[in-house]
């Protein structure tokens, strides 16, 4: 018998299916990556059509049949709509959704990683932070996260300021992370940091960097 369930989640990534349906890649904090069809979400004026973008975070109630989930309704609490006028934001943000669909799995909470990604695309929003800063917490803590953060690269000499953003990055909660700034030299320390990390724990490439 089919049973529905409600999770909180972020869409990370959609694909068409057949003339009018949608697939949906779901990050929830209850069970990690979900897969959920969305009948009709490609068509002119059905209820989906606005619910079903990546980046819409929200509610999700699913109809778990025989083989796969199907999407019934969505309450979205954030379309994070600011995206839609800055392009850089959003390939930033793009690269985060990647980052996070790479490291998550199905059947395993992702509560840290979904609040991860909320709380950088906020900080991308806001206005307050260089990019490169933002994108350079949310690597260090996604590798946190995943149990793979391996320490600071022994490649070079980094500065004291530099070691210690990085310990205060790796001891911090979620909500603590976006609230402190750097110089410049210590973000160029963090980024060639985050390049060598990146470089050596991930065995991809992602799209969204070549937009960058």
């Amino acid at each position: 018998m089919s049973e529905y369930a409600e999770y909180t989640g972020m869409i990370i990534r959609t694909s068409p299916v057949g003339e009018y349906n949608k697939r949906l890649v779901i990050l929830t904090a209850e069970a990690g990556k979900i897969t959920a069809f969305a009948r009709g979400a490609r068509k002119v004026g059905n209820r989906f059509m606005g619910t079903t973008e990546p980046f819409c975070f929200g509610k999700f109630k699913l109809l778990e049949g025989k083989d796969a989930y199907s999407l019934t309704d969505a309450d979205i609490s954030r379309h994070f709509e600011e995206l839609r006028t800055d392009y850089d934001a959003t390939v930033m943000a793009s690269y985060f959704l990647e980052v996070a669909d790479y490291y998550t799995r199905e059947n395993m909470e992702a509560y840290e990683e979904l609040n991860l990604i909320y709380a950088s695309i906020l900080a991308l929003i806001s206005g307050k932070f260089d990019f490169k800063l933002i994108r350079s917490i949310y690597e260090i803590k996604s590798l946190v996260i995943a149990g793979e953060f391996p320490g600071i690269p022994t490649d070079r000499k980094y500065s004291e300021t530099a070691s210690y953003t990085v310990e205060r990055i790796v001891n911090s909660s979620v909500h603590e992370l976006f609230t402190f700034t750097v110089s410049d030299e210590v973000i160029g320390e963090l980024e060639h940091m985050c390049g060598k990390l990146m470089k050596n724990m991930v065995d991809r490439k992602f799209n969204s960097v070549r937009l960058m």
